[in-house]
This record gives structure tokens, C-alpha cells and sequence, in this order.
């Protein structure tokens, strides 16, 4: 999926506008014919003055009748017209536009990396795309004042000139400078209202923070700190945004002092023509309406041009996370995975985070088809890095990773996630029903088949104690379970998975002995016949493994059975089981 363009105004055009063009199209010739129905009322006005100031007749007050009619015409389109251009815009064009700017933005969100995520605020992200979604601001602005203001200056110019060529210049040239001075009078403001929509992202990514976190801020006593922090950071947003109001208002009264200038003088020129008999009363009258209603557009104008500035000042600082290319890509020909063993290979691997050294080396580890392997080392030796790389979280620098000889950069990641399940250190549960978290993933599940997968990770007792049983909500981040629950909730769900090959990143080190019991007879129930790869702290987890490898380094510097490395004289893995073991000795008495 392509990023989105990095300018605010390509953006609008390429994804609201260039997609709807008709609609688009539909809304300008709507507001062109409401501009044209209005002036040609101020028109027919002018003409019943001048024949209602010849004097009473036959022929003037047949002439009058027609005029009238004329404009009961035109106020009946007035009513009729403007209406159905709100109803056209919202329904065919605005509504269209932000659910497409919506879902685009969602799905570039969910192309995004794992560690991209997780590096960026949630809240701030959220707000941008909030930021670029709200779109219809900006066209409303393009369409209702832009092309409307062009309409009504184009349509008054066009009569003002058909009374007096030089009448019709004088109010081009003062459409022109008022329009210069407004550009000009707003480039201050400009510049503070993107300042102030920066200002309200960050604080809206800190807000957020500190309230997804707010156990954690309870449980430390920092309530008062994260309101402090927040405090500033609000006092700093609002000084901004009161000296954005300052220069816009700056602004928009010395534009509002020229354009009154340019009102007097077109007035002034307006009745010289008449003292000259070069036009007559009825033309001073539809002067009078069109100046006044002229002029009050461009006042409006320096409103709705500071709403466009604000609109699209939010919409590029909203743009960041969607013009950052994904850093994970399925290959143009990508295939799909196919699983006949579940034989998994690290060939040459090397792999370094960005501005850091290697951590892996020419890294060479082969798992063989239902093979359960351990992986240990003491922490920051690439333990977990090497399940991100299996899962592709990472593309790697050199070598191949391959699953059943199919190297996994060339398939698509759906079909590769879909081979794994994942247990991890801390399970990760939506706020929803425990029967939807248990079938995450699967479409149209069976009660029968979610009750088999909880009795198997054994959770279904716990379950069926609650009031709710498998309907019962399990919270944000699901804080209603305990730890012990929460991991049984995502053994329950990679049993459901069904996949060949299973990782365990250190799903029982988090636990009190007791859930760490429970949970790892559940682990049992669930390895069958699967390739496993266990990464665990405490190594008495790893002891049903088949072969238990040892990192330092990014590389392997022990190798074998639990048993043998138990064993080994001076060994890595024995002198840790020999720690662990005094530990536990400790806890115990």
C-alpha cells in the first residue's frame, strides 16, 4: 500500500478529491447556479426601482408584475437551492471522503511494523488520524467559500460591467487587493496554527498515555506528576493558540478597514456616474446590494481563510505516520506459505538494530520438523530477537530464514503469522468477552470447540465460576484476570490457533509458583506434535524440551539435552540452574 503524499494539499486532492470528481463537479455547478439565481435577484430588484421611478402606467405596471414574478422565481430557488446543496455535499461527497480517508488510514496503520507501533504514543496516532480525516472542513472551505466566493465575484463582476466597464473594473481590482492583503495579513498566523495543531497532538498523545497507564500511575503515587506534566504542557498549547487568535484577529481587522475603503470608494464612484448621467438609479441600487454583499464575502473570507490554514495545518501534522513507508513489505510475488513439516532453519542470519552493532553473525540454527527446542542466556543476548526475526518483525541484513525450505522473506506474512502461535510473557487480551479472545483470529467458532480449548489450557474452571462464564467482559488489557488467568486465556487461544509451530517467550516467568504450575501443565497439554521454540527464565520450564540451546553474543555456546547441560562441568547453563536453584532454596525457607 502506497503512503500517503506528504503535502497537505496533494493529499487532499489525490484522496478527497481526485476519487470523487463528479460529486466534486456536481457540488461547484449547484453553487455556481444558487451565486447566479442570487444576483440576478439583486438585479431585478434594480430594474423594479427604475420603473417604479418613471411614474404609474399601464406598461410600468405590467412591467412591474413581470419583475415581481421574476423574483418570486428567484426567492423560491433561493430556498430550494441552498438546501439541496448541503444535502448533495454531505451525502455525495464529505460522508464518501471521510470514510475513505478512514479506512485507508487504518489499513496503512495495520501495515506499520510491530516495533513501529509500539515505538510511537497510541494517543498520537489516533489523533492523526483523526487530524487527516477530518477532510470535509477543508472541502467545505474549497467549495462553500472558495468556489462560491470566485462564483459571486465572476457573476457580480460580469453585471457590474455590463452597467459600467470602468464600474466593473474598479471592483476587480479591489477583489484583487483585498485578496493580497488578506494573504498577506494571515502569513503570522499561519505559521502559529501549525504550531498550535503540533502542540495538540503531543498533548493529546500524553493524555492518552498517562490514561491507558493509569494503574500504573495509581499504583506509584504519581497522579499529581502526570498532572503536572500535562499542566505544562496545556499552559504551552494554550499561550499558542491565544497568539494565533491575537494575529488573526490582528489580521482580519485591518483587512476588514481596507475592505470598508474599497466599499467607500466604489460607492462614491458608483454616484459620480450617476451626477454624470453615465448610469441611473437602478444601477446605483444594484451597486449598493452588490457592494454590500460583495464586500461582506471577502470579510468572511479572511474567517473561513484562517479555518482553511488551521484544517490544513492539522491535516500535515496528521499526515507523519502515513507518509513513513512500511518497514515490513510483502514481496511483489510473494506466495504462500505451505506447512508440511514445520522445519525451521536460520541459515547465515546476520541482523544489527538500527545504529547498533551486529547481534547476529553468520547465525546458524536448524530445528527439525516436531523438534522443541529451548533457548536461554541472560538477558540482551538475542533471545527474543530471534522469534521477532522468525515471525519477521525484523527483516534481517543477510542470510535466509526458512520454514520448510521456503524462505519466509518471499511469502506473505499472513500465511507465515497464520503457522505460528504465540504465547507471550505478558498475554495480550482485548476488552471483550472471553469467549471472543479465546476465538481471536478464527470466524464462526463453535461454543464447543472454545469450551475444548479452555479445558485444555485448563481455564474452563475458572471460567465457569464467573458470573458471566465465557460472556464475561475481561476489562482494558484484561485487568479483571489475574496473571496466572490471563496467560491460561492465551494458551486457550493458541490452542484454538491449531498452528505447527508454537513459540513460548517466557509465558510462566511472570508468575507465583502456583500459576506457574497451572499454566505449565497447561503448556503441556498443548505441545502434541508441533515445532516449538520455548525462550524461559526459569529453567525448569525447558525440561520436556528435546534440545535446549544456550546464546551469548547472538551466538550458540551450548548445546543439548536439559539433562546433559545440567551436567557439564563449568557450563553456562549449569552454573544458571545452579543460581536458580539457591533462589529457590531462599524462597522456600
Amino acid at each position: 500500500m502506497q503512503p500517503f503524499p506528504k503535502s497537505a494539499l496533494k493529499f487532499v486532492y489525490e484522496e478527497c478529491i481526485k476519487p470523487f470528481k463528479w460529486a466534486f463537479l456536481g457540488c461547484m455547478l449547484l453553487i455556481l447556479a444558487d451565486s447566479f439565481v442570487r444576483n440576478i435577484l439583486n438585479w431585478f430588484m434594480a430594474q423594479l426601482i427604475e420603473v417604479v421611478k418613471g411614474g404609474v402606467s399601464s406598461e410600468a405596471l405590467y412591467q412591474s408584475l413581470l419583475i415581481i414574478a421574476a423574483i418570486a422565481l428567484c426567492d423560491i430557488f433561493n430556498v430550494y437551492l441552498p438546501k439541496q446543496v448541503l444535502m448533495y455535499r454531505q451525502k455525495e461527497l464529505y460522508f464518501p471522503v471521510r470514510e475513505r480517508i478512514l479506512t485507508k488510514s487504518m489499513h496503512y496503520l495495520f501495515g506499520h511494523s510491530t516495533n513501529y507501533i509500539v515505538n510511537k504514543q497510541t494517543g498520537s496516532l489516533l489523533a492523526k488520524s483523526e487530524q487527516i480525516s477530518a477532510t470535509d472542513q477543508v472541502l467545505s472551505v474549497l467549495i462553500v467559500v472558495f468556489w462560491q466566493y470566485l462564483c459571486e465575484m465572476g457573476i457580480k463582476t460580469f453585471l457590474l460591467l455590463a452597467i459600467n466597464i470602468y464600474l466593473g473594473l474598479l471592483f476587480v481590482l479591489c477583489v484583487i487587493l483585498t485578496a493580497l492583503v488578506n494573504y498577506y495579513a494571515n502569513k503570522t498566523s499561519e505559521r502559529l496554527s501549525k504550531m498550535e495543531n503540533k502542540a495538540s497532538s503531543i498533548y493529546t498523545g500524553w493524555l492518552v498515555d498517562a490514561i491507558s497507564n493509569i494503574r500504573l500511575v495509581k499504583q506509584f503515587n504519581r497522579a499529581e506528576y502526570e498532572k503536572k506534566r500535562l499542566s505544562v504542557l496545556l499552559r504551552q498549547y494554550i499561550k499558542i493558540k491565544a497568539r494565533s487568535m491575537i494575529a488573526w484577529f490582528t489580521s482580519y481587522t485591518g483587512v476588514g478597514c481596507f475592505i470598508h475603503i474599497c466599499s467607500l470608494s466604489m460607492l462614491t464612484y458608483a454616484v459620480y456616474l450617476w451626477s454624470s448621467e453615465r448610469i441611473n438609479v437602478g444601477d446605483i441600487v444594484f451597486v449598493l446590494l452588490t457592494v454590500n454583499g460583495g464586500f461582506m464575502y471577502l470579510m468572511e473570507l479572511c474567517i473561513h481563510f484562517r479555518r482553511f490554514q488551521v484544517n490544513l495545518a492539522g491535516i500535515q501534522a496528521g499526515l507523519e505516520p502515513f507518509n513513513d513507508n512500511h518497514e515490513i513489505e510483502d514481496q511483489p510475488k510473494a506466495k504462500q506459505l505451505k506447512i508440511k513439516k514445520a522445519e525451521i532453519e536460520f541459515k547465515d542470519v546476520c541482523f544489527a538494530y538500527p545504529n547498533r552493532e551486529k547481534l547476529f553473525d553468520k547465525f546458524n540454527l536448524k530445528i527439525k520438523a516436531g523438534e522443541r527446542v529451548g533457548i536461554v542466556g541472560l538477558s540482551g543476548n538475542g533471545k527474543t530477537t530471534l522469534v521477532n526475526l522468525l515471525q519477521r518483525a525484523y527483516d534481517i541484513q543477510d542470510g535466509e530464514i526458512l520454514i520448510d525450505g521456503q524462505n519466509i522473506k518471499f511469502v506473505t506474512q499472513q500465511s507465515l503469522h497464520r503457522s505460528m502461535a504465540v504465547i507471550p510473557q505478558e498475554a495480550v487480551l482485548f476488552h471483550r468477552s472471553l469467549k471472543e479472545n479465546i476465538a481471536y483470529g478464527l470466524d464462526k467458532v463453535s461454543d464447543r470447540k472454545i469450551i475444548q480449548a479452555a479445558k485444555t489450557a485448563c481455564a474452563d474452571e475458572f471460567i465457569r465460576q464467573l458470573p458471566e462464564g465465557y460472556n464475561s467482559q475481561v476489562g482494558d488489557r484484561g485487568c479483571k484476570l489475574s496473571g496466572g488467568e490471563r496467560q491460561r486465556i492465551a494458551i486457550a487461544r493458541a490452542v484454538m490457533r491449531n498452528s505447527p509451530i508454537l513459540i513460548l517467550d517466557e509465558a510462566t516467568s511472570s508468575l507465583d509458583s502456583e500459576s506457574e504450575y497451572i499454566v505449565s501443565k497447561a503448556v503441556s497439554n498443548l505441545l502434541g506434535k508441533r515445532t516449538v521454540i520455548a525462550i524461559a527464565h526459569r529453567l525448569s520450564t525447558l525440561k520436556e524440551m528435546d534440545r535446549i540451546v544456550y546464546l551469548e553474543n547472538g551466538k550458540i555456546v551450548e548445546e543439548g539435552t536439559f539433562d546433559q547441560l545440567k551436567k557439564k562441568n563449568k557450563g553456562k547453563f549449569a552454573k544458571l540452574w545452579q543460581i536458580q536453584q539457591v533462589e529457590a532454596q531462599n524462597e522456600t525457607f
